[in-house]
């Protein structure tokens, strides 16, 4: 017998064609094991189930938030995504005085998310000897990799893939980025966003 299958009932045979119905009723077992497969979850049941979907519908929700501004910094580098009402602070109106005339000023602030695509760069130089060895190398995966030479970047060098050395130097420089670089940021953004941006004037140093 076959583990996954929980019961087999032969339907109907025809003797005169040869041609027999039998229902087959899996495991289970298979279920979610087959769910898993697809999925990617451990899953051991049906507790298992009800607590990734509850985890999955609030994952889509936030998603779903966020997702008009990821698709515009793929595409023009920068997406924003506006604040909930859930999430404004209102403050209590105030009582202002114009010349001869009285006004109400209603204040209100909210959090909202901004994108910004920056396009890092890095290179894998990598020192193997004299000039002569280093064209022998170059020429070497040029032939190698002649009919697809995207595969260059699977290829190993002292031990690890080209892919994996230019990984290391992206992230390397983006954890490089200071806090308080990351902070200023977030302020000039911010009064950029407030006060306007006709005195702009950035300084890299």
């Amino acid at each position: 017998g076959y583990d996954f299958i929980e019961k087999a009932t032969l339907e109907s045979m025809e003797m005169g064609t040869g041609v027999a119905t039998v229902d087959l009723q899996a495991t289970e077992a298979l279920f979610w094991k087959t769910v898993e497969e697809i999925t990617g979850f451990a899953i051991g049941g049906k507790h298992d189930l009800l607590r990734q979907i509850k985890d999955l519908v609030h994952a889509k929700q936030e998603f779903d938030v966020i997702r008009e501004a990821l698709e515009d910094v793929r595409t023009v580098g920068y997406g924003m995504v506006p604040p909930r009402v859930s999430e404004m602070t209102f403050e209590d109106p105030e009582l202002i005085r114009q010349g001869g005339r009285y006004g109400v000023r209603l204040r209100a602030s909210a959090p909202s998310l901004h994108f910004i695509r920056a396009d890092v760069e890095t290179e894998v130089t990598p020192i193997i000897g004299t000039e002569r060895q280093c064209e022998e190398l170059v020429k070497y995966l040029l032939e190698k990799f002649e009919d697809d030479p995207k595969k260059i970047w699977e290829s190993d060098i002292f031990g690890k893939s080209l892919q994996d050395l230019v990984r290391e130097g992206i992230e390397n420089k983006l954890f490089r980025m200071p806090e308080n670089a990351q902070a200023k940021i977030q302020e000039t953004l911010t009064r950029i966003i407030n006060e306007g941006s006709g005195g702009l004037i950035c300084i890299l140093i």
